[in-house]
């Protein structure tokens, strides 16, 4: 059986100078033990029901979860209510947690992966917006046990909580149960409701971007503006995407880019469903050094052949067939879809959303598709990062003339790499 009790408030309620606060309560919640049961004994109890209580927080939303057998439900239940409402936050805990931390962020420059993510943020929202206000050395060592302490009592309290339960159960005995445990919860004086999640301010600036770092591979990234679930055009361009640069072996990008030419391992192309702001469509691949100018221009010819001319029946009868037939995978079991209903929830979704998505993706004609890809894909609004080896990238491919900073009628920026402790552009 499982429970999960999930709520609203994450990385952007963190105080300016303590980013990582929400970060550190999402683990310390657990793993700090709490007032009815510290730490260690708080494991030994778990791991003699062969139970399992963790907890997160992410960006916007954090949850606290037990999977527990049927008959220890009760107790488990009990265990997950003293975290939820007594957490100890147990300084010896709290003070490993943060050396961790420290030595993952020495380790921020380490890899061409983190380079483009913490990069890629900040060209996509700027230096004041939560989505690219990570930790740094500063801020991990400004957060104490009482800003967790102050965080619990801000943050976690019945209007700020959504609860989704999963397994073999009688419904009406597990309402009374959860009445009279989750149910019986009251709101401190210090609670607030978590109010609306911000959107980003900054604007962006269309170009090709490039970071310096010498590794074999380069990771390479792009984003177009693009559309919240809410909107009109989305099962279209979500089809239009599929068929650009989806999951699998089908998509145009994989066969270009993977199968015929042999660039890279995987390419893909995503659509964010922008719960709280309009979306973005993302893509991103790995590549040898002096493969990313001429994968890049693979990738953004076949966007261009999307706008130019619908795909054929046959083609978009295939991507359409696919995503129709792995939607089941989307709810696979009982915890899967109270899981997901839960984060709908959160997010401020319609319940019944899912409920003709299958009718309205078999209803996408070729025309949409095209449709979708010359609104969407405008070549004119792209952001392109890479990060690799300087000598090899910007030249591109002998066998494949071609110049990086050439792949679009962009500007071109090369970006330094930043301090991994403080986040400030290294000169």
């Amino acid at each position: 059986m499982r429970i999960t009790v999930s709520w609203k408030g994450g990385a952007y309620l963190d105080p300016k100078g303590k980013e990582g606060l929400a970060q550190l309560f999402g683990a310390q919640l657990v793993q700090g033990g709490s007032t009815a049961l510290e730490a260690a004994k708080l494991e030994d109890r778990l791991e003699a029901m062969a139970a399992t209580l963790t907890s997160s927080t992410g960006d916007t939303t954090g949850a606290l979860s037990l999977q527990v057998l049927d008959m220890d439900f009760d107790a488990g239940l009990a265990l997950l209510m003293q975290s939820l409402e007594g957490p100890a936050f147990a300084q010896d805990r709290l003070d490993l947690a943060k050396r961790q931390a420290r030595q993952a962020l020495s380790r921020r420059n380490d890899a061409v992966t983190g380079i483009a993510s913490y990069q890629f943020n900040f060209l996509l929202f700027g230096e004041d917006h939560f989505a690219s206000a990570d930790m740094t050395a500063a801020s991990l060592d400004g957060i104490t046990r009482e800003d967790l302490l102050a965080f619990h009592a801000r943050l976690l309290h019945p209007s700020n909580l959504v609860v989704a339960v999963s397994g073999a159960f009688d419904r009406k005995a597990m309402l009374d149960k959860l009445n009279k445990t989750l149910g019986a919860l009251k709101a401190g004086k210090a609670a607030q409701v978590s109010p609306k999640v911000p959107a980003p301010s900054f604007q962006r600036t269309p170009g090709i971007y490039f970071t310096a770092k010498d590794a074999p591979q380069a990771m390479v990234n792009w984003a177009l503006p693009g559309l919240r679930r809410s909107d009109p055009d989305w099962h279209a361009a979500y089809v239009m995407n599929q068929v650009l640069g989806g999951p699998g072996f089908t998509s145009r990008l994989m066969k270009t880019i993977r199968s015929n030419e042999g660039l890279t391992y995987g390419v893909y192309s995503g659509m964010g469903a922008g719960p709280y702001w309009r979306g973005d469509i993302v893509g991103r691949m790995q590549n040898k050094n002096r493969s990313v100018a001429y994968a890049l221009r693979l990738a953004l010819a076949e966007m261009q052949k999307l706008k130019d001319a619908p795909p054929t029946e046959e083609e978009l009868r295939v991507i359409k067939d696919g995503i129709i037939e792995s939607f089941p995978s989307q709810w696979p079991s009982r915890q899967a879809i109270a899981g997901r209903f839960a984060e709908e929830n959160l997010q401020g979704w319609s319940e019944d959303w899912w409920a003709d998505f299958r009718e309205k993706i078999q209803a996408v004609t070729p025309a949409d598709v095209q449709r979708m890809a010359k609104k969407y894909l405008d070549l004119d609004k792209l952001v392109i990062l890479a990060v690799g080896r300087e000598s090899e990238v910007l030249p591109g491919d002998p066998d494949h003339p071609g110049a990086f900073k050439d792949v679009a009628k962009l500007p071109f920026v090369q970006l330094p790499l930043r301090d991994p402790l403080t986040l400030k552009p290294l000169k």
